[in-house]
């Protein structure tokens, strides 16, 4: 899976926007970690009611060679050798820093007003990942060899091409997936960060009430 004429980084800067429209459209405070320089595991930091949740966002774009049902596909980034050989190994929050994700989204982008978002708590993202890491990659290629780290990605189609168990597995992907399509009251449900420093929680919350800052 690729993302058509726009690199990986436009479309992720766009996947950001976004994410922040739709956030700030539901009355949450956001601010962008890349501009800040501050990035570890977070692209966003997302605040209401003087509570802060750290968000991840990874972006596709919709794939028209792949037809109408499977075109929309999300990426939950780019695994490594580690990831195919030792289950442990995570896809979120790897990277050792004070922030880590409570929220990932994944995003697929047909167009500005045409996009699908995926809202996880971050537990879920991962165990996600680690069911397609299974099936996708955890498995011998036909001449029996190892496959080779790339995109870890799934969409809502069940090819028909696919053994059994390997069905199986991506229908309980897409089942743990289904519940967070464009749910983005996760305030109700996923704990409010509490490894936020000090300055970056004084800087988000300063005259926060709830609502975006004009």
């Amino acid at each position: 899976m690729g993302v058509g004429n726009l690199g990986k980084g436009s479309i992720g800067r766009i996947a950001e926007r976004i994410v922040a429209n739709e956030l700030e459209w539901n009355e949450f405070l956001v601010r962008d970690l890349n501009l800040e320089g501050l990035a570890a595991n977070v692209d966003l930091l997302a605040v209401k009611n003087a509570k802060i949740w750290q968000i991840q966002v990874k972006g596709s774009k919709y794939d028209t060679s792949f037809g109408e049902e499977g075109g929309w596909w999300y990426q939950y980034g780019y695994c490594k050798t580690e990831h195919i050989q030792h289950k442990e190994e995570r896809m979120f929050n790897r990277v050792g820093s004070s922030f880590r994700a409570d929220i990932v989204v994944l995003v697929c982008i047909k167009s500005l007003k045409d996009y699908h978002c995926i809202v996880l708590p971050a537990d879920k993202a991962e165990e996600a990942a680690q069911i397609n890491l299974d099936y996708a990659y955890r498995t011998k290629k036909a001449d029996g060899s190892e496959k080779k780290p790339s995109v870890v990605w799934t969409a809502f189609y069940l090819p028909n091409a696919k053994s059994v168990g390997k069905r199986e597995q991506m229908k309980k992907e897409q089942d743990l997936l289904e519940p967070f399509k464009d749910k983005w009251d996760f305030e109700n449900y996923v704990p409010a960060s509490t490894n936020i420093s000090a300055s970056i929680e004084n800087l988000m919350t300063s005259g926060v009430s709830g609502a975006p800052l004009g």
